[in-house]
């Protein structure tokens, strides 16, 4: 079975947006599924990129280490999205480290059919647009942890948690790294969210249940 069969829904990616259905299935159709079951570095900060991955499924995590050896999140990207891309293009060394999470499925795109791809003014197009995305999302969360305080952090991490699935499986001391707290304080904001009826929460699990007024929570 042809790896577009298999991944439909990588048709519609946001780098392939446009273009005609031919190219998108060939491109597709190059790639390599790589799975992995376990945490794996895809990416490592400072170190050169053999290419671009896309997801298929799950999700891969931006990590930044800091001089002092401090690991600080990034972003999380999911089904669609694309990582790798502008240092294999520039062959600059990675800026940071790029972690696919248990159960992700990628395919990987060589560095020669990403340079081929760029033939194509329309796949150009459609990488700056994928940059331009990625810009406001740091811009936004940049702001977001300077300025906010932890319960909005919180909303603002959840809403980017949930973008494709309104199921979250994160920990409370995973997000409590994330968003820069004690585990104590998520679990407090997290009930108060939760009296409010904006999410159910379970053990390890938590279920966005009124996006809509949770991002106006947000945005008072």
């Amino acid at each position: 079975m042809e790896v577009s069969d298999r991944f439909p829904q990588m048709m519609k990616a946001d780098i392939l947006s446009g273009l005609p259905k031919k190219f998108r299935k060939e491109f597709i159709d190059r790639c390599a599924v790589i799975n992995y079951d376990s945490p794996t570095h895809i990416l490592v900060q400072g170190e050169h990129s053999p290419g671009m991955y896309l997801i298929a499924s799950g999700n891969v995590e931006i990590l930044y280490l800091g001089e002092d050896g401090q690991q600080t999140f990034f972003a999380r990207a999911g089904v669609g999205a694309i990582v790798g891309e502008t240092e294999a293009i520039t062959e600059q060394l990675c800026a940071a480290t790029a972690e696919a999470m248990a159960n992700t499925t990628l395919l990987f795109c060589s560095k020669r059919l990403l340079l081929e791809a760029l033939e194509s003014v329309e796949f150009v197009k459609n990488l700056m647009k994928v940059f331009h995305g990625h810009l406001l999302q740091l811009n936004y969360f940049k702001l977001v942890d300077r300025n906010s305080p932890v319960d909005h952090r919180l909303c603002a991490y959840l809403l980017m948690f949930s973008e494709r699935n309104s199921t979250i499986y994160d920990s409370q001391s995973y997000l409590a790294g994330v968003v820069g707290c004690s585990r104590q304080t998520i679990n407090k904001e997290l009930g108060t969210l939760r009296d409010a009826g904006f999410i159910s929460v379970e053990k390890g699990v938590i279920e966005i249940l009124d996006r809509e007024n949770l991002e106006a929570f947000l945005s008072v």
